[in-house]
């Protein structure tokens, strides 16, 4: 460490900081070392990193499990994946488009007020385009409100492993669904309380910016990638974010308040559950359409 015994407070504290700020980044260009003050520490030396969601939208697409929830033969199908969902919505804590409150349940909205206010008596052809559109618009809305009903039963997230287990024996299956639900059950099994947004920590980085996209802006459930609005609700997000130049992303948070800071795991939940969810979309995706 540099010798600081000549410089007032708190020069020599911001001196020692900086120094100690360049080796860490010199061993490890992901972390950052910050002085901390939280509940219960005054000030405590941390180092801090990010865990790199690359910029995606994990857009779950709920159109799918409408389909096989409304289809007599296909109701095994349905209970699996409405298992995982009620996990991802109960306790992963993923927003629903059909949440009044919802970054996604704004756009939709927005989408439907920009097409009632172009609707032309004089264009008969693109009226009954937009007429499409509105009712695409009614049909997510009132599927997602009678889907969101099923995933917030607690019955599915406390039954969850006997649903998958049932289901991953049973002599008709798709494999890939039952391989991706028993994984959903290990994460849960894993970690039972976790929420994506519990290391969530728009204080630790940039905390002055106010325009940022937030984790429930690119994590969320929505109606589909097929239909006939959702180019416009994409147009809409991407004018959105290019104007955000910060993303808010899982945060790791290591304290040095002991002599031997005790060795953990980091984003062991966020290495497992981004990957699941993107295979998840991909999964859902062959049959959103």
């Amino acid at each position: 460490m540099p010798d600081v015994s000549g410089l007032a407070f708190p020069q020599n504290i911001y001196q020692s900081w900086q120094v100690t700020n360049e080796r860490i980044q010199a061993i490890n260009k992901k972390l950052d070392c910050i002085i901390l003050k939280d509940e219960s520490h005054e000030a405590v030396l941390a180092t801090i990193s990010q865990y790199d969601t690359n910029r995606t939208l994990y857009y779950i697409p709920v159109k799918p499990l409408w389909k096989w929830v409304t289809n007599a033969q296909q109701q095994a199908v349905a209970e699996v994946v409405t298992a995982i969902f009620a996990y991802l919505y109960q306790v992963a804590e993923l927003p629903m488009y059909s949440d009044y409150n919802t970054f996604l349940a704004d756009q939709y909205r927005y989408v439907e007020d920009m097409i009632n206010e172009e609707m032309y008596e004089d264009d008969a052809e693109e009226n009954a385009y937009r007429e499409e559109q509105l009712d695409e618009l009614s049909t997510l809305q009132n599927s997602g409100i009678k889907l969101c009903r099923l995933m917030a039963e607690k019955s599915r997230v406390e039954n969850i492993e006997d649903i998958v287990l049932n289901y991953a024996n049973a002599e008709i299956r798709d494999n890939d669904l039952a391989i991706l639900a028993i994984e959903f059950v290990q994460l849960f099994k894993a970690y039972p309380n976790r929420s994506i947004f519990d290391d969530i920590r728009p204080d630790l980085y940039y905390p002055e910016v106010t325009e940022r996209i937030g984790a429930d802006q690119y994590i969320s459930f929505y109606w589909s990638g097929n239909d006939s609005v959702i180019e416009t609700v994409m147009s809409m997000i991407d004018c959105s974010f290019q104007e955000m130049g910060i993303t808010d992303e899982p945060v790791d948070v290591i304290l040095f308040d002991n002599p031997v800071t005790a060795t953990q795991e980091s984003f062991g939940f966020e290495s497992r559950f981004f990957p699941l969810v993107d295979r998840l979309c991909t999964f859902l995706n062959d049959y959103d359409h």
